[in-house]
């Protein structure tokens, strides 16, 4: 079985002719689209188990406990979160200059742990 790691909006295909998007990563839910002709069937897993089909034997068991909602919701980056990351930036470069500079280097740390890298490479793609 093939895994991915998918942020929202990108997307795989299947053969040429079935797309299947990520739209939105949310509170422990996951928004997907799919695109494919009406020759191909799609039924959710939990209508083919009520209806008596089996559960494929190739994927995981379902999690004993439900996902934490606060904690595994993704936010979605937007204008306001960048402005703060760019000011805390400036904060941090004043640090350095004035003799702080294990002070903004751990700064500098904990900010790349709130704000992933991937997130930082796609903001400087749109610029």
């Amino acid at each position: 079985m093939l895994k991915l790691t998918m942020l929202p909006d990108d997307y795989l295909t299947i053969n040429g002719n079935i797309v299947v998007q990520l739209s939105r990563v949310a509170g422990g839910r996951a928004d997907v689209a799919i695109h494919a002709g009406r020759e191909v069937p799609i039924v959710r897993g939990e209508v083919l188990e009520r209806q008596g089909g089996k559960r494929p034997e190739c994927l995981a068991a379902p999690a004993k406990k439900k996902a934490r909602y606060r904690r595994d919701q993704v936010f979605r980056w937007n204008d306001d979160r960048e402005r703060a990351v760019k000011a805390m930036r400036q904060v941090m470069d004043r640090l350095e200059q004035s003799g702080s500079a294990d002070e903004a280097k751990l700064l500098r740390l904990q900010l790349d742990r709130i704000v992933p890298a991937v997130w930082e490479d796609d903001l400087a793609e749109g610029q």
